[in-house]
């Protein structure tokens, strides 16, 4: 009989753990203590060896698209256009660290400044009361991969209705949910096999459940007890509950870096550059973007693009590159003597989910997970062999989506409004210590609150106000590039407290599901006794408390989105409207918050993103830059460097080296397997690739929408009358999309279809399920579909990234 290798390591550690974990404990604990170090050792190494790289003689060139950052959204952008474009990516961070890999470590890596920009909110007056000053800490991911490095990897794309509503806001249908699913399929290699409606198999990104998940399914059957069905949260539904599919491969963490940089750093048609802090756009002629300065290890370098610059800078740094340009609200800009641009709300309508950390609710001794009892030396033999066991894991195991009785008051019980988490964490002796680090928490109240339960297991639930109704901005702090942004999200501000009122529904909500459903009193759930600081005068659990309790110990999520959204600062192509070359492709340009995280919706635009763009300028002529070796070998171009260096193979696979030369040929006819023909009203541009050198006035918004295309066929049904959760948004007669800009800058969106990359005829597909949602019944005790090894979708057709045959594969779309 051969046993398996895992029971194998199970007997192994149950053996030596009474033994080797007395020892091994002090070890666990000076690496938490020297997090700081380790991080600054690394970012110095990798800082030191770049800089040394950058003063290799490169071929000057002019790039046919450059891009601002390289998180979720610029690595997905810059792996796409990369195929048949000469593609500049900028980077104002460094290598990802190779702890960054570990899901295992989420919590202990936030809030360091070799990883995380550490941005500060200005001091808020109803939520997150008890952050330091009041200062509600935003952590956004610094480096290659960005927050996609960072996050604690729940990988969740919103409700229907999310991006319905965005439809019908910008006058677009194609951004309705029938038209984003197939960029959502694209990048996909899902889990659970067969369900080729909603999941896509074969793309560069696989998403399973981790092979550690805790508590989740009696969290999930506690949901069931209430009403709630186990349902598939990344396809349709109305409310449900489900265990938490990760970007994860292998227990490794996979999204973005690993899943869309890695793959093409060898690819001689993209050069990354990091430590590079972008300043400003530049522009010519009043409104064309045509590169941007940035500074690199102590000089200040002038990009130029042929084609477009694109900010992929996120939420918080794209607003504020944008103003330092010239565009943004006029009288913001006039008071640092900025010369505007273009006028446009930038920065403003920012949104984001503030989260109720509704904890500890302690259970049965053992069932939890415990630092000093579960990390053993067993556990990283099994992380790093097998990719298995508790560090595959970030702790968060399960999730629920549901409707609060507001929600169905107003006739909008099939829009949930309140999102939990159900999140494995046990106090240890440095617990409170790294949650009040993460979060900018008062770390003696949180050590007070927490200090009764260190060593009982224990879990934090998190309730989240899913759509809220507050707005807050994003300005200038100076006319410097490196002055901090003021940032302000408001929370809890609306004036008829319709979001505070939300939150204490899921409050109710919760403390019933875990503490009165058969299932939460198996594992012995019991919410605590001790009341949290600066509540204690109020009666416990009694309505003021909780709502003391809503204001004081609620951080934010990290999903902040909407400062440069579509139909206020950019057009549904993404272009910022009063200039030319010019898009943002990020969750700023979300202009209504989804329901769940924001990183999958993130990806989801810069697939559509990229559709797009390809598709304009396949009526170019286009710039086929062959697959091969950097000139520059394994350590240039920006793109190797200290991560190779102590990395190795098992961290940075391949190649490191991105050089980018100047061989390039052009190709008189497109790239693409099928050829889209030209439109006539929008000729290719002659074989110069110099910018026009004739200004175009700005666009302006008309006061009614663009026409549908015939040619577009989408099934989305818009409601006649939408819920206020965009307070922002005017009607949609006069929050239309801008109009098409002249006939020497891009088509207008109603000549496009959903999709270009592909022409062939659709294969036969199951139907979709009749219901809004179905409940199915997962068998977790079942194998699951093996990750894709050599880039093949179910259809059996090639999806290889580097093959000049298949440029963009959307056969599992279809």
């Amino acid at each position: 009989m051969v046993l398996p290798l895992e029971a194998v390591f199970d007997g192994i550690k149950a053996l030596t753990t009474p033994l080797i974990q007395p020892l091994f404990l002090p070890v666990l604990y000076y690496t938490l203590h020297a997090l700081g170090t380790i991080m600054s050792f690394w970012t110095k190494g990798d800082r030191i060896q770049d800089e040394a790289d950058s003063m290799n003689p490169q071929t000057p060139m002019v790039y046919d698209f450059i891009i601002v950052g390289a998180g979720s959204a610029g690595s997905l952008l810059a792996n796409r256009l990369s195929r048949n474009y000469n593609v500049l990516l900028l980077e104002a961070g460094g290598e990802p660290n190779p702890l960054q890999f570990i899901p295992g470590f989420g919590l202990f890596l936030i809030n360091y400044p070799e990883l995380d920009w550490m941005h500060r909110t200005v001091a808020q007056r109803f939520g997150s009361l008890n952050s330091a000053g009041q200062l509600s800490s935003w952590s956004t991911g610094l480096g290659l991969g960005g927050t996609g490095t960072l996050n604690l990897m729940i990988h969740l794309r919103g409700h229907r209705r999310d991006f319905d509503n965005w439809a019908r806001l910008t006058g677009d249908p194609s951004w309705s949910w029938e038209g984003v699913l197939p960029y959502f399929k694209n990048y996909e290699d899902y889990e659970i096999p067969g369900d080729n409606v909603n999941h896509g198999y074969g793309g560069d990104l696989r998403v399973e459940a981790p092979d550690w998940i805790g508590r989740a399914r009696d969290f999930v059957e506690a949901g069931r007890e209430m009403g709630y069905p186990n349902v598939d949260l990344n396809a349709p539904f109305t409310e449900g509950f489900d265990i938490i599919r990760y970007p994860i491969k292998r227990g490794v963490r996979q999204a973005p870096y690993k899943a869309f940089l890695e793959p093409i750093r060898t690819r001689s048609s993209i050069r990354i550059v990091k430590f590079a802090h972008v300043n400003k756009i530049l522009f010519r002629n009043g409104n064309i973007a045509y590169g941007v300065e940035y500074d690199r290890h102590g000089r200040t370098i002038v990009a130029e693009a042929r084609r477009e610059v694109i900010l992929s800078a996120g939420t918080v740094s794209t607003p504020k590159i944008l103003m330092l340009s010239g565009v943004g609200p006029r009288s913001h800009l006039q008071e640092f003597s900025i010369p505007v641009v273009s006028d446009l709300p930038v920065g403003l309508n920012l949104q984001d989910h503030l989260g109720v950390y509704l904890a500890p609710f302690f259970i049965t001794q053992g069932l939890g997970t415990y630092f000093d009892r579960d990390f053993t030396p067993g556990e990283f033999v099994k992380w790093f062999t097998l990719g298995r066991g508790r560090l595959s894991s970030t702790g968060c195991e399960a999730t629920g989506i549901v409707s609060s009785d507001i929600a169905k008051a107003r006739g909008e019980g099939d829009w949930p409004d309140i999102h939990l988490f159900e999140y494995a964490f046990t106090n240890f002796r440095l617990g409170a210590e790294r949650i009040s680090k993460a979060f900018n928490l008062k770390q003696d109240e949180m050590m007070k609150y927490l200090g009764n339960g260190i060593g009982r297991d224990s879990l934090f639930l998190v309730v989240t106000g899913a759509r809220p109704l507050s707005r807050g901005s994003i300005r200038l702090g100076g006319s410097s590039p490196y002055d901090r942004q003021i940032v302000d999200p408001n929370y809890l501000s609306d004036p008829e407290e319709i979001d505070l009122k939300v939150l204490l529904d899921g409050v109710q909500k919760t403390l019933f599901l875990m503490e009165n459903t058969t299932a939460s009193q198996r594992i012995g759930s019991q919410f605590t006794t001790t009341r949290l600081p600066g509540c204690e005068h109020l009666t416990f659990r009694s309505t003021p408390y909780w709502e003391c309790f809503i204001r004081r110990y609620s951080v934010t999520l990290h999903h902040p989105v909407g400062t440069a959204s579509m139909g206020s600062v950019v057009d549904t192509q993404l272009r910022v409207i009063g200039t030319q070359n010019l898009r943002v492709v990020d969750a700023s340009i979300q202009p209504v918050i989804v329901v769940t995280n924001t990183q999958a919706s993130t990806l989801m635009i810069a697939e559509k993103a990229a559709d797009m763009i390809n598709r304009f300028w396949s009526n170019q002529n286009q710039i086929q830059m062959p697959q091969k070796p950097s000139l520059f070998g394994k350590w240039g171009g920006g793109g190797g460097g200290f991560g190779g260096f102590l990395g190795g193979n098992f961290w940075n696979k391949g190649n490191r080296g991105s050089g980018v030369t100047d061989s390039y040929k052009f190709n008189k006819g497109p790239v693409y397997p099928l050829p889209i023909p030209p439109s006539p009203q929008f000729p290719p541009s002659p074989p110069s690739f110099a910018p026009p050198t004739q200004s175009v006035p700005p666009i302006s918004p008309p006061s009614s929408p663009t026409p549908q295309s015939p040619s577009f066929k989408s099934t989305a049904t818009f409601p006649s009358s939408f819920p206020s959760s965009s307070p922002s948004f005017p009607p949609p007669s006069q929050a239309a999309p801008s109009p098409p800009p002249p006939a020497q800058l891009m088509p207008q969106p109603e000549r496009l279809r959903p999709l270009s990359y592909y022409q062939k005829q659709k294969p036969h597909i199951v139907n979709e399920p009749q219901k809004t949602y179905y409940d199915y019944d997962y068998d977790y005790e079942r194998p699951r579909s093996p990750p894709s090894r050599n880039k093949r979708n179910f259809t059996g057709d090639s999806n290889n990234i580097d093959d000049p045959e298949d440029f963009f594969s959307f056969n599992n779309n279809f």
